[in-house]
């Protein structure tokens, strides 16, 4: 009989829990909680303010419009080239929106930003990975984002791109492509998101901590109260013997 250790029943054999259990827990550990919220929320700041670096986005839009007096005039030269040549050229095709695309984001024009920026330790592999450029829906525009450490760095990549792809059009001469709003100098970072994370790492460290807490009073197979004597035994409390001062002894029977 003095080795045995009692399991509450409300953690053996049963599978409801009310909520009176709940809230019997959450208030015995309410200082482990708040403490553990409070160093999750603490630590997401400190991290957010002094340890990531802020991401700035630079952009800048293109609209591609079909050089129809350019292809009329490369039909022209091509019209007075056949009569002179014996093997006529077929004429320029019109490209898609995917073909202008993979043009913008191509390695070509990305080496010549690096030639022409001049920017120190940037390559081609690094400007891709800071570069994304997609379609607008339903229409003939095309968006070129930046992302960097440095806001002036970022806007001057973008236009630097933008720049770079209408010499190249040109020099292929499919189509014109006109910069509808080059990039600014962004005003603030677009990334770490220091309200978010601080409001997600309030959120997970409650949780956890909550969990923890059950956690721990699953573990704890001790009795302290008459009503933990009363749940596991199952047996009648027919006396309290106080232990210590008289203060610490009305608090148990309470």
């Amino acid at each position: 009989m003095n080795d045995y250790k009692p399991v509450p029943s409300r953690l053996v054999g049963s599978t409801d829990i009310d909520l009176y259990y709940l809230i019997k827990v959450i208030k015995k550990w309410w200082k482990l909680i708040i403490a553990l919220t409070l160093i999750a929320a603490l630590a997401s700041a400190l991290i957010s303010f002094y340890v990531l670096k802020p991401v700035y986005r630079a952009s800048t839009l293109l609209m591609v419009t079909v050089a129809s007096e350019k292809l009329q005039v490369s039909t022209q030269q091509l019209n007075r080239n056949n009569q002179d040549n014996e093997n006529p050229a077929a004429p320029m095709p019109v490209l898609t929106m995917n073909t202008y695309l993979g043009q913008l984001e191509s390695e070509v024009v990305m080496k010549r930003v690096v030639e022409g920026t001049g920017i120190p330790g940037l390559s081609i592999g690094a400007l891709m990975s800071m570069t994304d450029a997609s379609i607008v829906k339903d229409s003939n525009l095309l968006t070129l984002e930046v992302e960097n450490n440095d806001p002036v760095i970022a806007a001057r990549i973008a236009n630097a791109i933008a720049e770079q792809y209408l010499k190249l059009m040109d020099e292929l001469m499919f189509s014109s492509v006109v910069v509808i709003s080059p990039a600014n100098v962004p005003a603030g970072p677009i990334k770490p998101n220091k309200k978010m994370n601080i409001m997600l790492a309030f959120l997970i460290g409650l949780m956890i901590s909550v969990l923890l807490a059950f956690l721990l009073e699953f573990l704890d197979n001790t009795l302290k109260t008459v009503d933990d004597i009363d749940q596991v035994l199952d047996l009648p409390v027919l006396a309290v013997i106080p232990i210590g001062n008289g203060q610490n002894s009305s608090r148990f029977r309470e």
